[in-house]
């Protein structure tokens, strides 16, 4: 299917010709799809249901459903099978999913180039992170642009977890630097910054502490984990969460006991004797270790990457020099040249 979008009084025109068995739009028949009617099925679809979608959308129930249903009434096929607990797509709206989500990457793509080139210094820059990167990167390059540019204002979003990403991506910011995406929007340009291994934390004289040695998954995944992120098993998009995916893709499942938003609190509540940390090891550098113990794991393949995005627009004033100023940063204690 090939879908044709032109952004027209709010609304994206769509050529839906093999979903209606038509060989094009019929004259005067041309559906009309909302761009609120996508994001909110994007979300049906990456949240795997209808009331999960709610808090992605921030639309009610009843709005997410009636978007649904204007959406299908339009294309003219079931997207969504409510049949099953939780929904799924059909076997169309999987194929129509596809497509969806390059229309809305491509107009957000677009909104971000005309609105940096609009206001690049004129309103704050806004810069998509994590908070263990914006704590241990972010401090440094900020103070040196600000003494070229005193005026500068910068936003700094920090959160984690593929849904906000897709979205803030999505919706333009001037530049983010993130775990590596395995799918980056349509339009960024991305710069692997750096790689890092993931480290367990646990309280000094902790039995993986008093072993004296790199800590095995299996011993790892016997005991009970404390993870970052906003999903303890799988990510908005479907992709599993980091530590996770990290795990399974060395056969481990794992359902953690605990998953927290910064690593202050994963720190706390190792402290607690809550469970194991498993983190970053770059999210550690700004942190109080006093009483805890930071263990390698034996397995060198459970590591990130680390990436900065842009977009083409970030062409001049201090959001190239931030750009620039990122690419060139020392690496942050715990990260190691990517090619290692």
């Amino acid at each position: 299917m090939r879908i044709d979008g032109v952004v027209s009084q709010g609304l994206i025109w769509v050529n839906l010709g093999s979903f209606t068995g038509a060989s094009g739009p019929v004259p005067g028949q041309d559906p009309r799809v909302d761009l609120d009617w996508l994001e909110t099925f994007l979300a049906v679809a990456d949240r795997g249901g209808f009331t999960a979608a709610t808090a992605t959308v921030h639309r009610s129930q009843s709005r997410v459903s009636a978007h649904i249903a204007a959406l299908e009434r339009e294309l003219g096929v079931r997207l969504v099978d409510r049949t099953h607990r939780p929904a799924r797509l059909t076997a169309a709206g999987e194929v129509f999913a596809r497509h969806a989500r390059e229309v809305v990457a491509d107009l957000g793509a677009a909104r971000a180039a005309v609105g940096a080139l609009r206001g690049m210094d004129a309103e704050p820059i806004t810069v998509l992170t994590t908070p263990c990167i914006a704590a241990a990167f972010f401090p440094s390059i900020l103070a040196e642009v600000a003494k070229t540019h005193p005026g500068m204002r910068v936003s700094l979003v920090e959160r984690a977890g593929f849904d906000l990403e897709r979205r803030l991506l999505g919706s333009g910011p001037t530049l983010a630097v993130l775990p590596r995406s395995p799918a980056p929007p349509p339009g960024l340009h991305e710069h692997l910054l750096w790689r890092e291994p993931l480290q367990a934390v646990v309280p000094a004289c902790d039995e993986l502490d008093r072993a004296g040695a790199p800590v095995s998954l299996d011993a790892l995944v016997a005991r009970p984990l404390i993870v970052g992120g906003v999903d303890a098993e799988t990510s908005a998009s479907g992709h599993p969460a980091e530590v996770p995916g990290q795990l399974m893709a060395h056969g481990r499942v794992v359902q953690p006991r605990a998953v927290v938003d910064t690593p202050q609190t994963m720190i706390a509540l190792v402290r607690a004797g809550v469970g194991v940390g498993v983190v970053n090891a770059v999210a550690l550098g700004p942190l109080d270790l006093s009483g805890l113990a930071v263990l390698d794991i034996d397995e060198p393949t459970v590591r990130r990457d680390v990436a900065g995005y842009w977009y083409d627009a970030l062409a001049g004033g201090v959001g190239m020099e931030l750009q620039r100023a990122v690419v060139d940063a020392p690496l942050p204690p715990g990260a190691h040249p990517p090619e290692e």
